[in-house]
């Protein structure tokens, strides 16, 4: 699924390369458990079945075993039958090459009963996952109806965020964004509404929905300044008075240090969030920007492998950096970090990728980055810019290749990105159309001159630009100053709106004076109406 909510169709021609025996699902499964293990599973059928081409038998394969690979954990932690339903209709799409449609509204009990690998389904754990979500349900509504009637505001509180973990066990995000919003109105405090947002953010996360984020980032925020200012997390807030025993100030030196521990945890949490609404948004600067800063702020805390993980945080860092960010900014902020190397443990190649690029062995990096593909079209939150990060990454390492050149030969250019001259002329021509490079192509001599900027010139251009509006703007401000003191009224109106505003007065005129003439007993013309006779 997108990060939107919809069926994900992009082209998974990448995905061929993964040999379905050989995947290794336990680097892929990584730190992940619960639902947000479920929702990434889930992710690759719904992927590989709703793409824009069609899916070849390795892909199926694929999506077949990640699917077998949801189910046992659907069922021992969750009572999702919807998403069981799902994933026994694509294992059996996959088997039978028919068409899947994901927007089809599927009853929980359709579906004939049989092993799951068939495309069958356990019909009596559906039977008993929907008693027993049903069951809790009911009871959880009866608590808090007599908790609202005896007014129990913590214990309405504690009903409705009830209610809401009931909602992501059923898998139903909506019905827990709506528990949580009535939660939010017998909250007492901002640790409670810190611990509502924080809610909110875990389960938009978890389900791989960024719909939710934007909103209540800002308000976590706003509540975790009133419960921790950002002056109070300094060790310097600890006043000393001299009626203060050794103990008070041990007590409060500690109340500062748990209070700065929180305010970082939070912080964290949000710089996830952040990046993962800038990352669907296609801002893989700001998404990098933020989860360079997460380990700062003491790493993910009880959201590691619930929320997301992070080895999926290095990797979307490293293939956000290399598409937007500088070879010296990626040393410093990537490279040179041990959490970075340490996250990426399991998947050395991206190690070997960023270290290729930074070194300008762009050949080589890009032939990691075309191995890179497939990997990202398995990640729930890169499948949908696979494509454009591939392409915005190869175009950042031809712009990096010409900085030092005065001008540069086009075999040189094909050699080092390992292409053809004609290849590597038609798109050194297609980015200097778009103004991505500022070059002159000799065809004939197939030789790329790169244009000198003078900074120097660039900016006494632009101040003396600045300049010239200035005076402008400042000369028509007196003209029109000076002809106020004339007496001097210019009508700003537009000659076609003055006529078109004559045309409406004149027919509005004309109606009004005959419903004048009608109120006075005279008909059009001056002639009097039959009623005024009459009376």
């Amino acid at each position: 699924m997108s990060p939107k909510g919809e069926p994900l169709k992009v082209s998974i021609g990448a995905l061929d390369e993964l040999d379905p025996d050989t995947f290794d699902w336990a680097a892929y499964r990584g730190t992940y458990k619960g639902r947000a293990l479920i929702t990434r599973l889930a992710a690759i059928p719904t992927l590989v079945l709703s793409s824009k081409t069609k899916p070849s038998q390795k892909a199926l394969a694929l999506a077949r075993a990640a699917a077998l690979q949801a189910i046992p954990v659907l069922k021992a932690e969750t009572w999702d039958t919807q998403l069981y339903g799902r994933l026994c209709r694509q294992i059996e799409a996959t088997l039978t090459g028919a068409t899947y449609d994901e927007s089809m509204e599927v009853d929980e009990g359709e579906g004939r009963a049989g092993p799951e690998a068939e495309g069958g389904r356990d019909v009596a754990w559906v039977a008993e996952a929907s008693a027993a979500a049903k069951q809790e349900h009911q009871r959880l509504q009866v608590e808090l109806n007599g908790y609202l009637s005896n007014l129990i505001k913590e214990s309405i509180r504690l009903s409705y965020l009830s209610l809401a973990e009931l909602a992501i066990k059923t898998g139903h995000l909506g019905e827990a964004l709506k528990s949580y919003s009535q939660m939010r109105e017998y909250s007492s405090g901002p640790a409670h509404q810190v611990q509502l947002g924080l809610g909110i953010l875990e389960a938009a996360l978890m389900f791989n929905d960024t719909t939710p984020l934007a909103g209540n980032i800002s308000k976590v925020d706003a509540s975790l300044d009133r419960l921790h200012p950002v002056s109070s997390t300094s060790s310097s807030a600890v006043q000393v008075n001299e009626d203060m025993t050794a103990t008070q100030l041990a007590a409060s030196r500690e109340n500062v240090a748990r209070s700065q521990a929180v305010r970082r945890s939070v912080t964290a949490k949000l710089r996830v969030s952040r990046a993962i609404l800038a990352l669907a948004d296609g801002s893989y600067a700001t998404a990098v920007r933020e989860l360079a800063n997460v380990e700062d702020e003491g790493g993910l805390g009880d959201w590691e492998g619930a929320a997301i993980s992070s080895a999926d945080m290095a990797f979307i860092a490293a293939m956000g950096a290399l598409a937007s960010q500088s070879r010296g900014y990626i040393r410093r902020v990537l490279l040179d970090r041990g959490s970075f190397r340490a996250a990426l443990a399991d998947r050395p190649w991206v190690i070997d990728l960023v270290t290729a690029f930074v070194d300008a062995q762009y050949g080589a990096a890009l032939q990691l980055v075309q191995q890179a593909q497939p990997h990202m079209l398995l990640n729930p939150w890169l499948a949908p810019h696979a494509e454009d990060l591939a392409k915005k990454i190869r175009t950042r390492a031809l712009v990096q290749y010409l900085e030092p050149f005065a001008s540069v030969r086009v075999a040189a250019m094909a050699e080092a990105f390992n292409t053809s001259e004609d290849e590597m002329m038609a798109e050194l021509c297609k980015l200097a159309e778009e103004g991505t490079v500022d070059v002159r192509i000799d065809a004939v001599d197939r030789l790329v001159t790169i244009r000198e900027r003078d900074p120097r010139q660039e900016a006494f251009q632009g101040g003396a630009k600045t300049g010239q509006d200035i005076a402008n703007t400042v000369q028509t401000a007196l003209f029109r100053m000076r002809l106020k003191e004339a007496g001097v009224v210019v009508d700003p109106t537009p000659p076609q709106a003055k006529e078109s505003r004559k045309e409406w007065w004149r027919e509005h005129r004309g109606d009004r004076s005959d419903r004048d003439r009608s109120s006075h007993g005279v008909g059009a013309g001056g002639a009097p109406l039959l009623g005024a006779l009459s009376s």
